[in-house]
Protein backbone atom coordinates (compact mmCIF):
# COMPACT_ATOMS: atom_id res chain seq x y z
CA UNK A 1 0.00 0.00 0.00
CA UNK A 2 1.27 3.43 -0.94
CA UNK A 3 1.07 6.25 1.59
CA UNK A 4 -0.30 9.41 0.03
CA UNK A 5 0.07 13.08 0.93
CA UNK A 6 -3.40 13.25 2.36
CA UNK A 7 -4.58 15.38 5.24
CA UNK A 8 -3.83 14.56 8.85
CA UNK A 9 -7.02 13.50 10.56
CA UNK A 10 -7.64 16.45 12.87
CA UNK A 11 -5.98 16.55 16.29
CA UNK A 12 -4.67 13.00 16.11
CA UNK A 13 -2.01 13.86 13.52
CA UNK A 14 -2.31 10.46 11.79
CA UNK A 15 -2.02 10.42 8.02
CA UNK A 16 -4.67 8.76 5.92
CA UNK A 17 -3.36 6.15 3.51
CA UNK A 18 -4.29 5.38 -0.05
CA UNK A 19 -4.42 2.14 -1.97
CA UNK A 20 -4.24 1.51 -5.71
CA UNK A 21 -5.24 4.44 -7.93
CA UNK A 22 -4.92 6.80 -4.97
CA UNK A 23 -8.16 5.75 -3.29
CA UNK A 24 -8.56 6.60 0.35
CA UNK A 25 -8.20 3.68 2.72
CA UNK A 26 -10.69 3.35 5.54
CA UNK A 27 -9.75 2.81 9.16
CA UNK A 28 -7.77 5.96 9.97
CA UNK A 29 -8.36 7.15 13.53
CA UNK A 30 -10.99 9.88 13.93
CA UNK A 31 -10.39 12.63 16.49
CA UNK A 32 -12.93 13.88 19.02
CA UNK A 33 -13.09 17.15 17.06
CA UNK A 34 -14.15 15.29 13.93
CA UNK A 35 -16.69 13.24 15.87
CA UNK A 36 -18.09 16.46 17.37
CA UNK A 37 -18.40 18.04 13.91
CA UNK A 38 -20.17 14.92 12.62
CA UNK A 39 -22.62 14.97 15.55
CA UNK A 40 -23.36 18.66 14.96
CA UNK A 41 -23.92 18.07 11.25
CA UNK A 42 -26.21 15.09 11.85
CA UNK A 43 -28.21 17.01 14.46
CA UNK A 44 -28.64 19.85 11.98
CA UNK A 45 -29.85 17.47 9.28
CA UNK A 46 -32.29 15.77 11.68
CA UNK A 47 -33.75 19.13 12.68
CA UNK A 48 -34.68 19.78 9.04
CA UNK A 49 -36.19 16.36 8.31
CA UNK A 50 -39.69 17.83 8.46
CA UNK A 51 -38.98 20.00 5.40
CA UNK A 52 -41.22 17.94 3.04
CA UNK A 53 -44.16 18.36 5.44
CA UNK A 54 -43.53 22.12 5.51
CA UNK A 55 -43.45 22.26 1.70
CA UNK A 56 -45.87 19.86 0.00
CA UNK A 57 -49.63 20.47 0.14
CA UNK A 58 -49.05 23.95 1.56
CA UNK A 59 -51.10 26.96 0.50
CA UNK A 60 -48.71 29.10 -1.56
CA UNK A 61 -49.78 32.35 -3.20
CA UNK A 62 -46.54 32.56 -5.21
CA UNK A 63 -44.01 29.82 -5.91
CA UNK A 64 -40.98 28.95 -8.11
CA UNK A 65 -40.63 25.23 -7.53
CA UNK A 66 -39.04 24.53 -10.95
CA UNK A 67 -36.06 26.78 -10.21
CA UNK A 68 -35.75 25.21 -6.76
CA UNK A 69 -35.59 21.72 -8.26
CA UNK A 70 -32.92 22.75 -10.76
CA UNK A 71 -30.71 24.26 -8.06
CA UNK A 72 -31.24 21.26 -5.77
CA UNK A 73 -30.07 18.98 -8.57
CA UNK A 74 -26.98 21.13 -9.05
CA UNK A 75 -26.22 20.96 -5.32
CA UNK A 76 -26.51 17.17 -5.36
CA UNK A 77 -24.13 17.08 -8.33
CA UNK A 78 -21.56 19.11 -6.38
CA UNK A 79 -21.78 16.74 -3.41
CA UNK A 80 -21.48 13.71 -5.71
CA UNK A 81 -18.41 15.15 -7.44
CA UNK A 82 -16.85 15.90 -4.05
CA UNK A 83 -17.45 12.32 -2.88
CA UNK A 84 -15.97 10.83 -6.08
CA UNK A 85 -12.91 13.09 -5.94
CA UNK A 86 -12.27 12.48 -2.25
CA UNK A 87 -13.13 8.84 -1.71
CA UNK A 88 -12.59 7.22 -5.12
CA UNK A 89 -10.01 9.28 -7.00
CA UNK A 90 -8.07 10.27 -3.88
CA UNK A 91 -7.59 13.88 -4.99
CA UNK A 92 -7.52 15.11 -1.41
CA UNK A 93 -4.97 17.71 -0.29
CA UNK A 94 -4.40 18.99 3.27
CA UNK A 95 -5.22 22.55 4.22
CA UNK A 96 -2.66 22.73 7.02
CA UNK A 97 0.51 20.88 8.03
CA UNK A 98 0.17 18.14 10.61
CA UNK A 99 1.43 20.38 13.42
CA UNK A 100 -1.34 22.94 12.79
CA UNK A 101 -4.16 20.53 11.96
CA UNK A 102 -5.40 20.26 15.55
CA UNK A 103 -5.71 24.02 16.04
CA UNK A 104 -7.36 24.45 12.64
CA UNK A 105 -9.76 21.63 13.45
CA UNK A 106 -10.76 23.18 16.77
CA UNK A 107 -11.37 26.54 15.06
CA UNK A 108 -13.46 24.72 12.48
CA UNK A 109 -15.52 23.07 15.19
CA UNK A 110 -16.37 26.47 16.67
CA UNK A 111 -17.39 27.76 13.23
CA UNK A 112 -19.52 24.64 12.66
CA UNK A 113 -21.27 25.12 16.00
CA UNK A 114 -22.05 28.70 15.00
CA UNK A 115 -23.28 27.56 11.58
CA UNK A 116 -25.58 24.81 12.85
CA UNK A 117 -26.82 27.04 15.66
CA UNK A 118 -27.62 29.85 13.22
CA UNK A 119 -29.53 27.56 10.84
CA UNK A 120 -31.54 25.91 13.62
CA UNK A 121 -32.29 29.26 15.29
CA UNK A 122 -33.44 30.68 11.96
CA UNK A 123 -35.84 27.80 11.32
CA UNK A 124 -37.31 28.16 14.81
CA UNK A 125 -37.82 31.90 14.38
CA UNK A 126 -39.31 31.48 10.89
CA UNK A 127 -41.83 28.99 12.27
CA UNK A 128 -44.71 28.07 9.98
CA UNK A 129 -43.38 30.27 7.17
CA UNK A 130 -40.47 27.89 6.62
CA UNK A 131 -40.56 25.66 3.54
CA UNK A 132 -38.15 23.82 1.25
CA UNK A 133 -39.15 25.67 -1.91
CA UNK A 134 -39.10 29.24 -3.18
CA UNK A 135 -42.52 30.45 -2.21
CA UNK A 136 -44.76 32.80 -0.32
CA UNK A 137 -47.49 31.19 1.77
CA UNK A 138 -50.94 32.62 2.27
CA UNK A 139 -50.78 35.15 5.10
CA UNK A 140 -46.96 35.12 4.96
CA UNK A 141 -45.35 37.54 7.42
CA UNK A 142 -41.99 39.24 6.92
CA UNK A 143 -39.57 37.97 9.59
CA UNK A 144 -36.65 40.30 10.37
CA UNK A 145 -35.88 39.53 14.01
CA UNK A 146 -33.19 37.36 15.61
CA UNK A 147 -31.01 35.57 13.05
CA UNK A 148 -32.81 37.44 10.27
CA UNK A 149 -31.14 40.58 11.59
CA UNK A 150 -27.74 38.93 10.98
CA UNK A 151 -28.33 37.96 7.34
CA UNK A 152 -31.44 37.87 5.21
CA UNK A 153 -30.91 34.13 4.63
CA UNK A 154 -29.36 32.77 7.85
CA UNK A 155 -30.20 29.13 7.06
CA UNK A 156 -28.07 29.27 3.92
CA UNK A 157 -25.33 31.13 5.78
CA UNK A 158 -25.34 28.45 8.48
CA UNK A 159 -25.10 25.58 5.99
CA UNK A 160 -22.19 27.20 4.14
CA UNK A 161 -20.36 27.87 7.41
CA UNK A 162 -20.82 24.26 8.54
CA UNK A 163 -19.46 22.75 5.32
CA UNK A 164 -16.54 25.19 5.14
CA UNK A 165 -15.80 24.39 8.78
CA UNK A 166 -15.75 20.71 7.80
CA UNK A 167 -12.76 21.52 5.60
CA UNK A 168 -10.89 22.79 8.66
CA UNK A 169 -12.01 19.95 10.91
CA UNK A 170 -11.03 17.23 8.44
CA UNK A 171 -8.03 19.21 7.11
CA UNK A 172 -9.56 18.80 3.67
CA UNK A 173 -9.05 21.19 0.78
CA UNK A 174 -11.79 19.41 -1.19
CA UNK A 175 -14.33 19.88 1.61
CA UNK A 176 -13.46 23.54 1.90
CA UNK A 177 -13.90 23.87 -1.87
CA UNK A 178 -17.30 22.15 -1.63
CA UNK A 179 -18.47 24.68 0.94
CA UNK A 180 -17.34 27.61 -1.20
CA UNK A 181 -18.90 26.15 -4.35
CA UNK A 182 -22.23 25.57 -2.57
CA UNK A 183 -22.35 29.32 -2.00
CA UNK A 184 -23.02 29.71 -5.74
CA UNK A 185 -26.38 27.88 -5.91
CA UNK A 186 -27.33 29.31 -2.52
CA UNK A 187 -26.77 32.80 -3.88
CA UNK A 188 -29.23 32.00 -6.68
CA UNK A 189 -31.63 30.68 -4.01
CA UNK A 190 -31.63 34.15 -2.52
CA UNK A 191 -32.17 35.83 -5.90
CA UNK A 192 -35.30 33.80 -6.66
CA UNK A 193 -36.66 34.08 -3.12
CA UNK A 194 -36.11 37.82 -2.95
CA UNK A 195 -37.84 38.35 -6.29
CA UNK A 196 -40.94 36.79 -4.71
CA UNK A 197 -40.55 38.67 -1.43
CA UNK A 198 -40.08 42.04 -3.13
CA UNK A 199 -43.24 41.48 -5.16
CA UNK A 200 -45.20 40.41 -2.07
CA UNK A 201 -43.90 42.74 0.65
CA UNK A 202 -42.95 45.73 -1.51
CA UNK A 203 -41.23 48.66 0.19
CA UNK A 204 -40.96 46.84 3.52
CA UNK A 205 -38.75 44.18 1.97
CA UNK A 206 -36.65 46.70 0.04
CA UNK A 207 -36.01 48.55 3.29
CA UNK A 208 -35.01 45.24 4.90
CA UNK A 209 -32.57 44.61 2.03
CA UNK A 210 -30.93 47.96 2.68
CA UNK A 211 -30.48 47.25 6.38
CA UNK A 212 -29.41 43.59 6.47
CA UNK A 213 -26.80 41.80 4.29
CA UNK A 214 -27.78 38.93 2.03
CA UNK A 215 -25.49 36.08 3.18
CA UNK A 216 -22.34 37.52 4.75
CA UNK A 217 -22.88 38.59 8.40
CA UNK A 218 -22.06 42.20 9.22
CA UNK A 219 -21.43 43.13 5.58
CA UNK A 220 -22.70 46.60 4.75
CA UNK A 221 -23.47 46.28 1.05
CA UNK A 222 -26.94 45.19 -0.07
CA UNK A 223 -25.62 42.46 -2.40
CA UNK A 224 -23.32 40.79 0.15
Amino acid sequence: MQVSRLAATGATGRLAASGPAGRIAWGARVSWIQWAWAVLAVCGVVFFLDTPFRTFRQNFVAQRSRERLILFTFELDLVALWAIARFYLGWERPLAPVAAAGAAGFAGLLVAAAGVGLAVWAKLVLGRWFSGTFGVKRGHELVTAGPYGVTRHPIYTGIILTVVAGGLVWNSLLTLALGLLLAVPFFFHTVYEETLFEAHFGAAYRDYQERVPRLVPFAKRRGA
